[in-house]
């Protein structure tokens, strides 16, 4: 190893990781870096290219919260395929400068650190942003102001500020906390705390046993006060604080560049990159709307963003057909977009979406043309009873009755990440209501998201529900499709809390349940669940009109929904 002048050669036999690199290879390394941004703060910024390549080379960037000893792999990765890998860490992460408030600087930041980026002697002046989650997040929070270098974006199951994280449906998740722990304890990850599960079961437990509000669990995790986790909670519907962090309508219509889009069906965040991309499909210009494409399959959220595929996600079996290999896709898409070489072979149109069952690969050239047709049925009027194609008035709601100051963690697993057979024993909740279409005489494709529009009415000014869709087929094996959660005081108006008047009957339209693609064999049934959404790992919503974030035990309600038979849900068909 021989010192440069801030820079260091380096030669690495890649891991079984990279097995498309068979032989060695060095390179040139800067970990000392550093992006002065206007207000003074300093990012750092780490630099990978090979050896001997020929300078200046396109970019491929990572802007990123997550330091880790891996990210020199993954320069290498796309170093070894000509490009100068780039990583640029978030203010207070790795050597920079500053604190890190999650999703609140990295559209300015990132803007400035492309226009730096973009000046260097080693830059050929085209960059392309990849990566996933909370990276994904970061290149839609970049493009609310495009810079002229900036050529493309990966975004791989992108997390969706206000969207999906930290509270889909307007229901804040108790892992918010245990993120913020994980990444703003010190400058790089606190592992030890993140992955202590005793100590977060326990705060959790703790938490719904005591009657606590919600507002104090930064608290009773015992490092005090959480500055961003008390400044989230003051925010539950999607309002500006969280409008502001991602493009707005006006910034859509701008984005002209070529994106990838990638998620899966059973990725946590996949609301969040259907929410970026159908944003983009209705507001963006006719050139970039036909330059984005999406990626969709059996993957979960480590899968959809080119991780570890798993072949099983219980009870799901994964065909081999599904494995693409999503790496050297997105080698070939930068080589696509930032060298002018051949679109990528497996994108042959615009949306290409994995059928489970069928084990095949379809390809649409937009989300209007995938579809054929859209079953929908009517609830019944009572639980025994199948749902109808057709709409019978006059018949009594359906009533789902349970008292909020209830402690039992009655939580419907959808996916427990363990089970290859669903058994009954997950249906046998103390309050659920179960309710089945007929069997259905002919094979067809599930292909999106189900829909659900309730005519309800409720008792009590807020509540939590929870609607989950099942295949039951003709053996009566239980194949789970999808679920979807929703506040109700934020179903009218999804920016701020509008609590319910008693009794008084409202429309709600639940549409962000997860996008699933499965063949729905004849003999077969769905079957809908309606519960209360009770789970320890979620905020508790006692019902009252007030905060929810400082709700206790003692602002407990009976609760009583009702659900009126002009209630449907609506099942989408390729």
């Amino acid at each position: 190893m021989r010192k440069l002048t801030g820079l260091f050669t380096i030669c690495l036999l890649l891991l079984p990781f990279s097995h498309l690199f068979a032989q060695q290879n060095r390179y040139v390394i800067d970990s000392t870096l550093e992006i002065p941004m206007k207000d003074g703060t300093v990012l750092s910024c780490m630099l990978l290219y090979k050896e001997g390549a020929k300078l200046p080379l396109p970019v491929v960037l990572r802007a990123n919260c997550y330091p880790s000893k891996s990210d020199t792999i993954r320069a290498q990765y796309v170093a070894d395929s000509g490009y100068a890998g780039v990583f640029v860490y978030n203010r207070g992460k790795s050597r920079s400068g500053g604190s890190f408030h999650p999703m609140e600087n990295d559209a300015a930041d990132n803007y400035e650190a492309i226009d730096w980026i973009s000046k260097q002697s080693w830059c050929n002046g085209k960059i392309g942003m990849y990566g996933g989650s909370y990276l994904g997040f970061a290149q839609w929070a970049t493009v609310k102001n495009v810079h002229p270098a900036l050529k493309t974006i990966v975004p791989q199951v992108a997390v969706g500020a206000g969207i999906d994280y930290p509270n889909p449906g307007g229901i804040f998740l108790t892992y918010m906390l245990q993120w913020l722990k994980y990444v703003r304890n010190n400058h790089y990850l606190d592992d030890a705390t993140f992955f202590n599960e005793q100590k977060w079961k326990q705060l959790n437990s703790d938490y719904v046993l005591r009657g606590m509000p919600f507002g104090m669990l930064d608290s009773l995790e015992g490092s005090g006060m959480d500055t961003i986790f008390q400044r989230w909670i003051q925010h539950p519907g999607y309002d500006q604080y969280w409008q502001q962090m991602t493009p707005s309508k006006e910034e859509y219509a701008r984005i002209n560049i070529p994106i990838l889009t990638t998620t899966g069906f059973f990725d946590d965040d996949q609301r969040g990159a259907m929410y970026y991309y159908n944003s983009h499909q209705q507001y963006g210009p006719a050139a970039g709307v036909k330059e984005h494409y999406l990626f969709i399959g059996p993957f979960d959220h480590a899968g959809g963003q080119g991780g570890r595929r798993r072949n099983l996600i219980p009870p799901y079996q994964i065909d081999t057909v599904a494995m693409v290999d999503q790496k050297q896709l997105v080698l070939d898409w930068f080589n696509y977009t930032l060298k002018g070489g051949p679109k990528p072979a497996f994108l042959q149109d615009r949306i290409a979406v994995f059928a489970m069952g069928e084990n095949k690969w379809h390809y649409f050239p937009s989300l209007e043309k995938m579809n054929r047709d859209t079953m929908s049925y009517y609830l019944p009027g009572r639980p025994e009873e199948r749902m109808t194609t057709k709409k019978r008035g006059g018949k009594k709601p359906l009533t789902l009755s349970y008292d909020a100051a209830d402690t039992v963690d009655d939580t419907l697993v959808i996916y427990d990440g363990s089970s290859s057979v669903i058994t009954d024993a997950v249906f046998r909740k103390k309050h659920l209501l179960t309710l089945s279409t007929p069997t259905f005489e002919r094979d067809f494709i599930l292909n999106g998201s189900i829909t659900a529009d309730l005519r309800m009415s409720s008792g009590t000014p807020d509540a939590d529900i929870m609607l989950s869709w099942w295949e039951v087929d003709s053996e009566g094996k239980r194949w789970p499709l999808a679920h979807t959660a929703q506040r109700l005081s934020l179903s009218i108006d999804r920016t701020k809390p509008v609590y319910w008047k008693e009794n008084e009957i409202y429309e709600v339209s639940l549409k962000e349940s997860a996008w699933i693609c499965k063949q729905i064999r004849k003999g077969s049934r769905i079957v809908m669940t309606i519960s209360p959404a009770s789970n320890i790992a979620w905020q508790k919503n006692y019902g009252a009109a007030k905060d929810v974030s400082q709700q206790t035990l003692l602002d407990a309600l009976m609760h009583e929904l009702h659900f009126y038979p002009e209630s449907r849900i609506n099942i989408p068909v390729m």
